[in-house]
């Protein structure tokens, strides 16, 4: 029995995760596909267009048999954090052997040899990448030109140009970093890459059918969700009639929902506690400090204070990481933990629940279907993150209450989604 796994957000489902599934089974022969995904809120720190269940049921509706959700602390974390939960995630499942991850590049050997020389850190790698740091290069841009100048080195038949795209695409480095952790927690799984097909992840128009997230989302956010047909092609047809019933009911949320929020917050916060926040440090938060007066939106505020050493990404990571109220020590307890001390059921297809018996048999953490049982299920110390995603749950369900005028709909109540 061959069972695949994919670490994906779905924000929203669209063409190319449709084909990456039906790829996946075509060249694998794959019996079941276990999606771990993020939940409301996603690795950029930002809540997610809509909520996880209706993602979860647009990824059963189009390929996928089984979603368990990426816990709030790890799916809104570093990419190396990410890739690192996500991999334990499918080792604690017991039965998943290969993982599944597109990229942009297709040579995988190059990408192995890459995770590789990371995890392994040798010398003169480390010394370039000191080297750089000290010339005032952000960490990503100083660890791309030590890789680059160190495999040049030890392989020069490398194209130089394909090195610098490597470490230049989004899912390259993720791809990189799902292969880190792999090795580095010796996991039993197979890597199995898939090449990117289609616009370019950060591409913001929607120029052909395999167009990226990113102009899926700006295009709802910006032209309104009242009419969606324009989304119609970019979509798999289960997935825009999802999406299209959803939008009926509820409106997309963005990071600007959480403005006032965040006002109150940073003002609430001392520049000591902003540092002790997630994946903040004492640079970051006296910066914010310095620039409060400024806060006019979440949006415009990261794009205030990012800096060639400060990403927007990561600043807005901070401020998600503010409003879950994930701190620093929730990173040391949650590897502590091995990153994944349960897994979080969010839906199944019903003509393979088998996979579930299959899942109750090699699991090697309990298995959460209904929230209310989780404290029975679980230690203290996992529990702590177990109740990071209730809150982002809640918080989430919060913010669309605000905007809608409804109720808003509790975690302990929602049920599993049965496709």
């Amino acid at each position: 029995m061959r069972i695949i796994g994919i670490i994906a957000e779905y924000n929203p489902f669209h063409n190319g995760h449709a084909y990456q599934i039906k790829k996946i089974r075509s060249l694998t022969q794959a019996d079941f596909v276990i999606a771990a995904m993020s939940g409301n809120f996603v690795q950029r720190g930002e809540p997610a267009l809509i909520d996880k269940y209706a993602r979860t049921e647009m990824a059963l509706s189009c390929g996928a048999d089984l979603v368990i959700e990426l816990p709030a602390l790890w799916a809104t974390a570093s990419a190396e954090l990410f890739a690192s939960a996500g991999v334990a995630l499918m080792r604690k499942c017991g039965c998943v052997d290969t993982l599944c991850f597109g990229a942009e590049t297709d040579n995988l050997s190059l990408l192995k040899e890459v995770a590789s020389l990371l995890v392994s850190e040798p010398e003169d790698y480390k010394e370039v990448l000191s080297s750089c740091l000290k010339k005032g290069m952000s960490y990503p841009a100083a660890r791309s030109q030590a890789v680059c100048s160190y495999l040049k080195e030890a392989n020069p038949q490398i194209p130089a140009d394909e090195l610098a795209c490597l470490l230049n695409e989004p899912n390259n480095i993720l791809a990189i970093e799902y292969l880190k952790a792999i090795q580095a927690q010796n996991a039993a799984i197979t890597p199995y890459l898939i090449q990117r097909t289609g616009d370019s992840y950060h591409e913001a128009a929607l120029n052909s059918s395999l167009s990226s997230a990113t102009a899926i989302r700006k295009e709802l956010l910006s032209n309104g969700w009242n009419d969606i047909t324009t989304l119609n092609s970019y979509l798999p047809e289960a997935a825009y009639s999802i999406l299209k019933k959803y939008l009926n009911l509820y409106p997309p949320v963005s990071a600007n929902d959480f403005s006032a929020l965040l006002s109150y917050l940073l003002l609430q916060q001392s520049e000591a506690q902003l540092a002790f926040c997630g994946d903040s440090n004492e640079a970051i938060a006296h910066r914010i400090k310095n620039l409060q007066k400024q806060f006019h939106s979440f949006e415009q505020f990261c794009q205030l204070l990012k800096t060639k050493d400060m990403t927007y990404t990561r600043i807005s990571r901070i401020f998600t990481h503010l409003l879950l109220q994930i701190t620093s020590e929730d990173y040391r307890l949650g590897k502590s933990l091995d990153y994944i001390p349960y897994l979080r059921i969010l839906g199944f297809r019903k003509d393979a629940s088998r996979l579930l018996t299959i899942l109750s048999n090699y699991a090697d953490v309990p298995m959460i279907s209904k929230s209310a049982n989780a404290a029975s299920m679980l230690s203290s110390d996992a529990a702590r993150l177990f109740d990071l995603d209730v809150f982002a749950g809640e918080l989430y369900e919060n913010i669309l209450s605000v905007k809608t005028g409804q109720d808003a709909r509790s975690e302990f109540v929602r049920n599993i989604v049965r496709v």
